[in-house]
């Protein structure tokens, strides 16, 4: 996928993750799992985010390990661990932590063309 960011004027390309149906023969579940890859030529930086699959005896589910670097100096300059729609934990290459319930964001509306303005490939 191509996402712009056109107040920033940068675009993202990305992989997206498997979806995997969970639980078929009593109440099913779909769960996320692979790695996902995030590079924007124009800043430098990339991420690489992993998501985890729940292991057949316990662990948890919808876990996730992410890691952004700057490409030109090689640096990683951030690190995340948690799960994706609940607590995710950020680590700073300063030693800054940062935690995020992800559960409490605000869910904001997506701005959207009408459909008679969209392009034959364009979906919403």
């Amino acid at each position: 996928g191509v996402l712009y960011l056109m107040e920033h004027e940068e675009e993202y390309v990305f992989t997206l993750p498997s979806a995997y149906a969970r639980s078929i023969l009593t109440i099913p579940w779909v769960e996320l799992g692979g790695k996902v890859n995030i590079n924007c030529a124009r800043t430098g930086y990339s991420a690489t985010v992993t998501f985890h699959t729940k292991p057949f005896y316990g662990g948890k589910v919808h876990r996730v390990t992410a890691e952004v670097k700057h490409n030109p100096t090689n640096t990683i300059v951030c690190k995340a661990q948690g799960e994706w729609n609940g607590m995710l934990e950020f680590t700073y290459s300063n030693g800054e932590t940062k935690v995020i319930d992800t559960s409490k964001l605000p869910v904001i509306r997506k701005k959207i063309r009408p459909i008679a303005k969209q392009g034959p490939l364009e979906s919403r």
